[in-house]
Formats: C-alpha cells, sequence, structure tokens
C-alpha cells in the first residue's frame, strides 16, 4: 500500500506528542495502525509498551484485525483498549472494593424512582432527561452541588444525583460512566497505579479525538506525562456526539497542553469525488470548526463524476417510495448493487417509510447497527394491543402487553393465566378471567386491560391510526415507553418512531390488512450479501457508500428541533455528506406525520452558495 507524504510523516512519527488533524476518507485509522507496526519493526519498541485507545468495541476491533494481518506473532501482545475497558482494569487492578456493574437500565430506573418518590411522592417522570444530566456532569468531573457556567445546576436533578451516587455507594455498584471517573481519580490519588501505566504504557494513540470527554482526555494527560509519547487522531469537523458530552476543544487546543507537539494535516480524500468533496468543502466553511488555525480544506484524489443534487417532496410516502425507484433504476444500471447505496436520516422514525417503500418495490434492504421499525418495542407494544383486538386467541401478543404498562400483573399472574388456558383449552385472554378467585386482586388489571381491548374492538374507528391513538392516549404509552432507556436514544426518538406508524396506519382502514401488512415487512426476504444499507447518519460514521441518499433535510428534523446545538446538526449533515464516494441525493419533503415543514436552513449552505460561487467565477 502506498502513503502520501502526509501519511508517512505519521506513520514513522517516533517519540513525542503529534496531533494528526485527520478529515474525513483520508486514513487516518491506516496512519496510527501502521505507526504502530513502525515503532515495533524500526525502533523495536516492546507492543505491551504501546497503548492504542478507541471508542466501541466495533473500532477496536476494526483495529485488531487490521494488526493481525500485519504483526501476527505480536498483534496480541499490543494494549488495545476502549476507553471504558482500560478504566475498568485499572479499577480492577488497584481498588479493594469488589465492585458489581450496574449493566441493567431497569435496576438504574429504579434506583432513580426510589429516591424520587422517597421524596416527592411521585413517579419520576423525563428520565432520560435525569440520566444524560448526571452522566453529562460526571464526564466532566462535576461533582453535585458544585457549580459550572457550561453545566448549570438543577436543583431537582442534582438531588437525585447526589443520592443516585449514594445509593450505589452503598450497594457497592458502579455505572459506565464510573468506569471513567473512578479510573481518573485512582490515577489522581494512587502512585503505584500512575507509575505503572506510566511504566507500562510508553507510548499512547488515541483514535476519533474529536469525540473525547473531560474525563477521558484526564486520563490520557495522567498516563501520558509521564513520557510524552502521545499521539491522536481525529477530525474537529466530525464531532457528532456533544450530547453525550464528548468536546472537540480537546483536539483543537492540544498545543495548549503539550507544548511542543508536532501537528500533521491529513486532507487528501481517497473516499469522494471532487464533485462531492467541493460540496463538503462549501458547507464545512460555515463551520466554527473551519477556522481553526490548523483546519485545510480537503483535497480529492478522485475527478468530478457528479454533482450533488437537491429534491422537495410532497410528504414522506412520496420521498421514500420516489427513491426506491430510483435505487432500483441504479441497481437496473449495472453501475451499482444495493450494497453500494446508503439511505441516511437523522432519526429512526424516518427509516420506517423507506422500510416500507423498499419492501413494495421488491427491494432488498438492511438496517445497520440497529433494530428494524418492527421490532422496536414501542412499535411492537402498539403492534400487540392491535394484535390482540383483532384476534383474541394470539397469546403471544397478550404475554407481550398483559403487564405493559405496569398493571401489577406479575410472574404469579400470567403463571394462573397459562395453567387456566392449558386446563380449559382456551386462550389466555379468556382464560385470565377464570383463574381462582381469591387471586382477584389482579381484577384492576385484569379490568384495564379489558376495557382497552373491548373499545378497540367495538368502537367505530375510521382508520387504524385513530385506534393507535386511542391506545397511546388511554394508556399514557408516551410517558410509559421513557423509562425503556437507550443511551444512543433520547424519548422523543421514540415518540417520533409511534409518529412514523400512525402516519403509515392512516391509509388503512381495516385494522386486520393494517397488521397482514406490517407482518409481510418483518418476514421479507433480505438478500443480506446485496441490499441496501438504512441508518441514522450516527450509525454511519466511518462508513462510506458509492450512493449516499440524504433524507429529511427540514427544519425541525436536519437541523433537529431537540438540539439547540445548531453546530452539531451542522457537523452531523457534514458527516453524512462525506460518506458518499460518487453520487449525493439530498431531498425535503413539505409535510411530514401530517405536519407541514419548512426546508431546512441548511439547503442554502448546502446548493445556493454553490450558485453563488458559479455567478462569482463567471
Amino acid at each position: 500500500m502506498e502513503f502520501n507524504e502526509s501519511q508517512i510523516k505519521g506513520i514513522q512519527f517516533y517519540k513525542g506528542c503529534c496531533n494528526v488533524i485527520a478529515s474525513a476518507g483520508s486514513g487516518k485509522t491506516g496512519v496510527l495502525v501502521n505507526r504502530i507496526v513502525n515503532l515495533i519493526k524500526t525502533y523495536e519498541v516492546s507492543p505491551k509498551n504501546i497503548l492504542a485507545i478507541t471508542f466501541s468495541k466495533k473500532a477496536k476491533e476494526n483495529i485488531e484485525n487490521r494488526l493481525e494481518k500485519l504483526l501476527p506473532f505480536q498483534y496480541k501482545s499490543i494494549n488495545i483498549e476502549t476507553f471504558h475497558s482500560l478504566g475498568y482494569k485499572i479499577i480492577r487492578m488497584y481498588s479493594d472494593e469488589n465492585y458489581e456493574i450496574l449493566s441493567q437500565d431497569w435496576k438504574k430506573v429504579k434506583i432513580l424512582n426510589d429516591i424520587y418518590k422517597s421524596k416527592y411522592r411521585d413517579e419520576l417522570e423525563n428520565i432520560n432527561d435525569v440520566i444524560q444530566y448526571i452522566s453529562m456532569r460526571k464526564n466532566n468531573l462535576i461533582s453535585p452541588k458544585e457549580s459550572n457556567k457550561q453545566f448549570p445546576i438543577d436543583i431537582d436533578y442534582d438531588f437525585l444525583y447526589e443520592q443516585y451516587e449514594a445509593s450505589k455507594q452503598y450497594d457497592n455498584l458502579i455505572d459506565y460512566d464510573d468506569m471513567l471517573i473512578k479510573a481518573y481519580e485512582t490515577l489522581k490519588s494512587n502512585n503505584e497505579s500512575l507509575e505503572y501505566c506510566q511504566n507500562e504504557y510508553k507510548f499512547v494513540l488515541v483514535d476519533e479525538m474529536q469525540d473525547i470527554n473531560k474525563a477521558q482526555y484526564e486520563i490520557i494527560k495522567l498516563i501520558s506525562n509521564g513520557n510524552d509519547n502521545l499521539f491522536v487522531v481525529g477530525d474537529p469537523l466530525q464531532n457528532i456526539f456533544e450530547w453525550r458530552g464528548s468536546n472537540n476543544k480537546f483536539i483543537m487546543d492540544f498545543d495548549k497542553d503539550w507544548k511542543n507537539a508536532s501537528v500533521i494535516n491529513l486532507n487528501t480524500n481517497y473516499r469522494s469525488s471532487d464533485d462531492i468533496i467541493q460540496f463538503a468543502n462549501r458547507f464545512a466553511r460555515n463551520l466554527p470548526e473551519s477556522k481553526f488555525k490548523y483546519y485545510k480544506d480537503s483535497e480529492s484524489d478522485k475527478p468530478p463524476f457528479k454533482s450533488p443534487e437537491w429534491k422537495s417532496y410532497k410528504n414522506e410516502f412520496e420521498e421514500s417510495d420516489e427513491i426506491s425507484k430510483k435505487i432500483l433504476e441504479l441497481a437496473n444500471s449495472d453501475a451499482y448493487n444495493y450494497k453500494d447505496i446508503a439511505v441516511l436520516a437523522r432519526t429512526n422514525a424516518q427509516l420506517q417509510t423507506f422500510e416500507s417503500a423498499l419492501h413494495n418495490n421488491n427491494v432488498s434492504y438492511q438496517i445497520v447497527d440497529g433494530q428494524s421499525f418492527t421490532d422496536r418495542k414501542e412499535i411492537k407494544l402498539i403492534l400487540s394491543y392491535l394484535k390482540l383486538s383483532n384476534d383474541l386467541n394470539d397469546n403471544q401478543s397478550f404475554e407481550y402487553v398483559y403487564n405493559k404498562p405496569n398493571r401489577w400483573l406479575g410472574k404469579q399472574f400470567l403463571n394462573e393465566v397459562n395453567i387456566q388456558a392449558n386446563k380449559s383449552h382456551m386462550s389466555m385472554y379468556c382464560a385470565m378471567f377464570c383463574i381462582d378467585r381469591r387471586n382477584w386482586k389482579f381484577k384492576d388489571g385484569i379490568n384495564e386491560l379489558c376495557t382497552v381491548i373491548n373499545h378497540l374492538k367495538d368502537a367505530k374507528f375510521k382508520t387504524v391510526k385513530q385506534q393507535i391513538q386511542y391506545i397511546r392516549n388511554t394508556l399514557y404509552i408516551d410517558k410509559y415507553i421513557s423509562s425503556d432507556l437507550n443511551p444512543d436514544e433520547h424519548d422523543a426518538d421514540k415518540v417520533e418512531n409511534l409518529n412514523s406508524l400512525e402516519s403509515l396506519a392512516s391509509k388503512y382502514t381495516n385494522t386486520k390488512e393494517f397488521i397482514e401488512y406490517i407482518d409481510s415487512l418483518a418476514k421479507k426476504n433480505l438478500n443480506l450479501d446485496d441490499c441496501v444499507q438504512l441508518m441514522t447518519i450516527h450509525k454511519s460514521k466511518g462508513l462510506e457508500f458509492p450512493v449516499v441518499f440524504l433524507i429529511g433535510l427540514n427544519e425541525g428534523t436536519l437541523p433537529h428541533y431537540r438540539n439547540d446545538n445548531i453546530n452539531e446538526e451542522m457537523r452531523l449533515a457534514y458527516v453524512a455528506i462525506t460518506r458518499a464516494e460518487n453520487e449525493l441525493y439530498c431531498s425535503s419533503t413539505k409535510s411530514l406525520y401530517g405536519k407541514s415543514m419548512e426546508i431546512s436552513s441548511f439547503k442554502e449552505m448546502m446548493f445556493d452558495d454553490a450558485k453563488s460561487n458559479k455567478k462569482k467565477r463567471k
């Protein structure tokens, strides 16, 4: 493999600190991996004295796989860690405590709910907001009651933060954030641990430096200060996890802490055509990060191919149907296979109509690093209610909904119902009315479930959408799903998924037909070797595709209404643009889920700037 001059500088860098500013498609991981190889082969550095840190298990495995090919007999001795695995390793080595990891979200929710009830005698709402508040403050090393301008105190949330930490300490529990915090505290207070890490990890390499938070940076500083051999790689323009606490100032201000650091720019893009690179550069100039003193426009290694295009559609159904037909056209032209094409969206909910449209057009597709729309818990819950109301013999649906939301119908109830159903040869739904009367402590829960199912069966709903609205409103489903945590998702994402389901259901007047259609989606015949890739922009990071469709470019979607950090939304759009190799298609809709939408303010930065630039050149 041939390397350019800047890549060679990075690979051959030996001792000292180095900040590699690597734009999209510039081969940064290859530089990091080959520098490790060069340290071992050229400078005879022991593999066990090298520490390579990245973020996800997937990225860690990617580095390991590359090193295995280049150093088949030595790669296992190299310390390749995620930040959390490194933190946990330090804790295990130097803590007298035998901690249990708080890995199940429902336990975290229970702890916080119990704390809240003890003070306010009420259920805690906005659970994800509370958990994000606690996580952001912890990852920025801010203790309870500590004032901070960037992360100001919320009195109620701070009370929960303080009591949550006390409860964990009492039960000897640690959560994932603690793997960083306690590792930092250990290195800070335990000289033996710090000396061990500094002696063991003489060469530290950090991937995706733009995404680290304060706790992670402080750990890196402590370990590296003993040797001053720190090599970091990243792109300030691709920081898209600020909502998790990441901060690209650590890569942009690197030379403030490491005065003699070298800076290497990797700005040759080997991924995209010149059309897409110039398009991305124009958009990037609107970002504050483009004013960074070491920022350079990307340069393409490829000639022009096709200018990016924009199109506005009537609604999400027209958008998904027309794009599905365009995908068919591209695949039938012999220029591309399905696997060469990706549809990128800001949220999972936007992908639902594409699952449906691709299915209708017999196009094989795959949800990348995520769930199919019909497999999502909130969707499965609504569908199970509809299925049970349509068929009282559907035991599978009954088992899914009988205690969702909580009706205090636990395992004992389900066991008695199951015994009665087998004994009397009836459905579980009918059997729940026949269980032993001494257990009619369950009657309130049974009555609620019965009322909902009977209303769904008997009421004169004009559309299936109205049935879904009834379930959501009667059972407070939107509030209920907020207690089902996902670190990559906000409550609003789940609500948008339900809105998307409603939008699809508005086209159906018959419940049975709607269920049959949804089931046909779930049973789709996939050719996993050749299928269109559907994913959120967050999931697309690090990937590349010959053809990219960036959908739903509307105000409130991208940029998203939930994120008041417009620069992070712009960086998301930049990441999406730079996934494309040959062709990029951007689109917006005039309405979404039945509501009028405006075109994204990003359109002017992307396309109108290009027109004005052409006029200037003339």
